[in-house]
C-alpha cells in the first residue's frame, strides 16, 4: 500500500490569467514541491523533475558528477533492473524523454499519452528515486561523456569558455557543467550514491506535471507515490556563495574562427538569490537595448563597424552577468572596443532611454511570455523548472508581468548606476590570432 494515501495535501490554486490553463502549486510533507498545469488541448501529459543542483554544487573532486548522474538516470533502476528492461518499458509507453544539466539546475522530463499517466508517473518515480548505478553501465557511460567532452574541445570558442570560467568565477569548476576528465574517469558507484544522498531528495526537488490531467485526481496519486521519497535535508544549494567576481578592469585576448572578431564586455549583475528587486529593470533594459531602431544598434551597427550587437542580463543565482557584445571584422576589434565603451558611457546621458521605449520593451517581454505559455509541455520542461530554481519558487514568475510594467526610466538609471557605472569589467577580445594573454 502506498504511503501517505490518507494524507491531505495542502495546495493553492493560482489563476494565471495570461495562460490558457490554470496552475496548482502544492507540497508534500517530505518537502517535494508539486506544480500541476491543466491543459486539455492535446491528449498528452508531461512530467518533469527539477533538482537544485548542477556544477555550482561541485568541488574540484566532484566536478562532472551532476552531469554524469543525469546520464545514469536513463539506466537501470530498482524497478527496471537493466538497460534492456528500461528501454523496453520506454517503448511500451511510447515515451519521449530527455534530461539536461546546467551550472545551476538539473531537470529530467518525459511525455506520454494522458491515458498512460499512472504508468508514466511510476516510471518517473522509479527512475528518480532508485537508480542502480551499475558499475558496468558507469564504465560504458564514461566513454559517452568523454566523447561529449572532446567534441566540446573542438568548438572554436572552447578557449573563450575556459578563459571566461577562469577570469569571471571565484571557483571555475562551479561553472563547468561538463566537468573535468579526471572526475569523469574516476566516477564510480560509491561517488554516485554520495551525490544522490546529498542532492536527490524531495526537499531539494520539484515535480512538474502539465497536460491533459485533472489536478483533483493527480494530487492524491502523486502524494501516494512520491510521498514515499525519503526527506533528506542535506543539500547545501541555498547556502552556496556567489561564484562571480570582477575586482578590476581586465582585457584578455582569445583565439577564434578565421575571419571573425568578437568583443564581450562583462560586468557582475544582480543575483536572483537575494537581489531580485534589480532584475526587473535589468530585463526591461536588455529588451530595450535589443531594439534595432535604438541608439545602441544604430550607433554601433548602422553607423559603426559591428555586424551585430547585443546587451543582456543573465538571470542566475550564483553567476549573474551583464554583457555587452558584438561581432565585427577582426581587424576592427580595437576600434570597435573604443566605440562600444563610448556607447556604454552614453547610456548615462539623460534621454538615452525614453518612457515610450521602456513601455514597448516591457510589453514585448510580456508578449514573449505569452508565446512561451502556448505550450504546456514547454512550460513543464523549460519555463517552470528554470524559474522554480532561479526564483526560489514560482512567486517571482507569477508577479513578473506586473513588476515589468512598473519599471520606469528612473529605475533603468538606478540599475545602471548600481551595476555598470564605474564598476570593473572583464573585456574579452576574440580574433583568429588571439592568444590567452592579459
Amino acid at each position: 500500500m502506498r504511503l501517505l494515501k490518507g494524507i491531505m495535501v495542502l495546495y493553492t490554486l493560482i489563476l494565471m490569467l495570461s495562460m490558457n490553463f490554470s496552475v496548482v502549486e502544492s507540497s508534500l510533507p517530505n518537502g517535494l514541491d508539486i506544480i500541476i498545469g491543466e491543459d486539455h488541448s492535446s491528449p498528452i501529459v508531461t512530467m518533469c523533475v527539477v533538482v537544485n543542483t548542477g556544477a555550482t554544487c561541485e568541488t574540484p573532486e566532484t566536478n562532472g558528477l551532476a552531469h554524469f548522474y543525469e546520464h545514469m538516470f536513463f539506466k537501470g533502476n530498482t524497478a527496471l533492473s537493466d538497460q534492456t528492461a528500461y528501454n523496453n518499458r520506454m517503448r511500451e509507453l511510447g515515451m519521449i524523454r530527455n534530461g539536461t544539466t546546467g551550472s545551476e539546475v538539473v531537470r529530467y522530463y518525459l511525455t506520454v499519452s494522458s491515458d498512460l499517466f499512472s504508468e508514466g508517473l511510476e516510471f518517473m518515480y522509479d527512475a528518480i528515486t532508485g537508480p542502480l548505478f551499475d558499475p558496468e553501465e558507469i564504465v560504458r557511460e564514461r566513454s559517452v561523456i568523454m566523447n561529449e567532452y572532446e567534441r566540446g574541445t573542438c568548438n572554436p570558442f572552447w578557449n573563450l569558455r575556459l578563459m571566461q570560467e577562469e577570469v569571471l568565477t571565484v571557483e571555475p569548476w562551479r561553472s563547468s557543467a561538463i566537468g573535468s576528465p579526471e572526475v569523469i574517469m574516476a566516477a564510480d558507484q560509491e561517488t554516485m550514491l554520495m551525490f544522490q544522498e546529498k542532492y536527490y531528495t524531495p526537499d531539494n526537488s520539484a515535480l512538474i506535471i502539465t497536460g491533459d490531467i485533472n489536478p483533483e485526481t493527480v494530487l492524491p496519486a502523486v502524494a501516494d507515490l512520491f510521498g514515499q521519497w525519503e526527506y533528506g535535508g542535506r543539500s547545501d544549494y541555498f547556502f552556496l556563495d556567489l561564484n562571480i567576481s570582477i575586482e578590476k578592469d581586465t582585457i584578455l585576448h582569445a583565439g577564434g574562427p578565421e575571419g571573425m572578431g568578437m568583443i564581450r564586455i562583462v560586468y557582475v549583475g544582480p543575483s536572483m538569490a537575494d537581489q531580485q528587486n534589480w532584475t526587473y529593470a535589468a530585463d526591461v533594459w536588455g529588451q530595450y537595448m535589443g531594439r534595432m531602431t535604438g541608439e545602441f544598434h544604430n550607433d554601433l551597427v548602422a553607423n559603426g563597424p559591428f555586424l551585430d550587437v547585443y546587451a543582456s542580463y543573465y538571470s542566475q543565482r550564483f553567476e549573474p552577468t551583464i554583457t555587452f557584445a558584438g561581432t565585427l571584422d577582426p581587424s576592427l576589434v580595437d576600434e570597435g572596443l573604443v566605440m562600444m565603451r563610448e556607447e556604454i558611457q552614453d547610456m548615462f546621458r539623460e534621454g538615452y532611454f525614453t518612457s515610450s521605449g521602456i513601455e514597448t520593451a516591457s510589453e514585448q517581454l510580456r508578449r514573449e511570455r505569452l508565446f512561451r505559455e502556448e505550450s504546456s509541455r514547454d512550460m513543464a520542461t523549460e519555463t517552470f523548472p528554470f524559474w522554480w530554481v532561479e526564483g526560489g519558487g514560482l512567486e517571482y514568475y507569477n508577479n513578473y508581468p506586473d513588476s515589468l510594467a512598473a519599471v520606469t526610466a528612473g529605475d533603468i538609471s538606478l540599475y545602471l548606476d548600481r551595476w555598470v557605472k564605474d564598476r570593473p569589467s572583464a573585456v574579452f577580445l576574440v580574433t583568429p590570432e588571439g592568444e590567452w594573454v592579459e
